[in-house]
């Protein structure tokens, strides 16, 4: 606890666990004055005033716990983003290739029902076409090999799982590798 005096009081500086203690203090010492009315222990002025002080007190500890709530959130928020991200993407090397699937809702573009290309549904500037295949809530894989860099970069044309399952992905995965590879 810390105290400053001011030429009209005192201003007092309390953790937590020493506000709820003066807050319990406070409470229990207005029951008493409620209990013990016969007895003026406290001018009435200054029995008006107890209440005034229990609602500051309580609006003070309120205050702390918010506060104390709204910075925890903020330390906590890379994490919960990275948990978020984590259970809505997948990344694996398979055979040297580099894989990446996204879970989301995917509809086909491609007019060759033979070749598919998925476009994510709910970008703006995704139109399907007409009686085009739409998959929802499945994982859009992406198959990469090399690096642009080194001019050596191959990009495979990926595809859509058929369910949500994160198995699924590397079985087709590998199924577009050894398709490529013959």
């Amino acid at each position: 606890m810390k105290t400053h005096a001011m030429a009209s009081g005192l201003r007092i500086t309390l953790t937590k666990i020493e506000l709820q203690a003066l807050l319990n203090l406070a409470r229990y010492g207005a029951d008493q004055l409620d209990t013990a009315r016969h007895n003026h222990i406290l001018p009435r002025r200054q029995e008006a005033v107890a209440a005034d002080v229990i609602q500051g007190l309580e609006c003070g500890l309120a205050s702390v716990q918010w506060k104390q709530a709204e910075a925890k959130a903020r330390r906590e928020q890379p994490k919960r983003d990275a948990e978020r991200r984590a259970a809505r993407e997948h990344h694996a090397q398979i055979d040297g290739y580099s894989v990446w699937a996204m879970l989301g809702d995917w509809t086909d573009m491609s007019d060759d029902p033979d070749r598919r290309q998925w476009a994510d549904m709910f970008h703006p500037d995704t139109k399907p076409r007409e009686q085009g295949e739409i998959r929802r809530n499945v994982w859009r894989i992406f198959i990469s090999k090399g690096r642009a860099a080194l001019d050596d970069l191959v990009v495979l044309s990926g595809d859509c799982t058929t369910t949500a399952d994160r198995d699924e992905i590397e079985q087709l995965a590998r199924r577009i590798i050894a398709n490529h590879q013959e």
